[in-house]
């Protein structure tokens, strides 16, 4: 196994999010952008290539919600294999991820978790002695474990979301009332003037309720739709127009 850690006291690092860059600036890739392990599945494998012309070190963990979450701290009922790997230049790399957390989760709805992959650019043994600044690229998606039997399946989520309109606190209520996770990306309010967005990129847990500020009155809510979209399996988006609940 290679060792990092070894060499963090001597060296600066600046963290650059996937969230904030875009990916290609970063050599190394993750085909796809969900895992979802599906109908009770404990384990599943993941890809990634590096893309760039030098090699890179990969560092991969998974954490149950926490961002600031490192290998030594995640807590996350996963194993992953390898952990740490060096990737030439142009070649790709397998990775295992096994769950094994089954027996510790509710088995009538989806749980989340995120996947963490930091590339290390290659640096000469020389340079790693030094004190220096190390510019890291961090990725993170999501991954779903989806037990056996769960009522219904993902695609329907959109169409069964529910929505009110609350006039005295000038709220949209949102209730998923599936198994599924909701990865909504945009939720606009259609009136007869104007179109206005209530929230953009949230997910919305399993049987649960969100609530989101919209500043319109009751007279509008009552001719109103909402246009949602949502981000499926496969990474693509989805549209649907629903009314209002009374």
């Amino acid at each position: 196994m290679v060792n990092i850690s070894g060499h963090m006291s001597k060296i600066g690092l600046i963290v650059m999010s996937s969230l904030m860059l875009n990916t290609s600036f970063a050599g190394v890739v993750l085909t796809g952008t969900r895992v979802i392990l599906a109908d009770g599945q404990n384990e599943k494998t993941i890809h990634l290539q590096n893309v760039d012309s030098v090699p890179a070190l990969v560092q991969i963990w998974l954490d149950d919600g926490d961002e600031n979450s490192t290998l030594e701290t995640s807590k996350a009922p996963f194993v992953v294999s390898p952990q740490i790997f060096r990737m030439e230049p142009n070649v790709g790399q397998t990775v295992r991820v096994r769950f094994t957390g089954a027996d510790q989760v509710a088995q009538d709805k989806e749980s989340l978790y995120y996947l963490n992959f930091v590339q290390y650019p290659a640096s000469k043994k020389q340079e790693m002695d030094n004190n220096r600044l190390m510019v890291v690229f961090k990725n993170r998606i999501k991954v779903f474990y989806r037990p056996k039997n769960l009522v219904g399946n993902s695609a329907q989520t959109i169409e069964k979301l529910r929505f009110k309109f609350n006039s005295q606190s000038k709220q949209l209520s949102v209730t998923n009332p599936t198994a599924y996770f909701a990865n909504v990306q945009e939720v606009r309010l259609l009136t007869s003037q104007n179109q206005l967005v209530v929230n953009r990129n949230q997910i919305i847990a399993p049987n649960s309720t969100v609530n989101w500020a919209a500043n319109i009155s009751e007279a509008t809510a009552k001719a109103a739709k909402v246009k949602v979209t949502l981000v499926n399996d496969y990474g693509a988006t989805v549209i649907h127009e629903a009314s209002l609940s009374p």
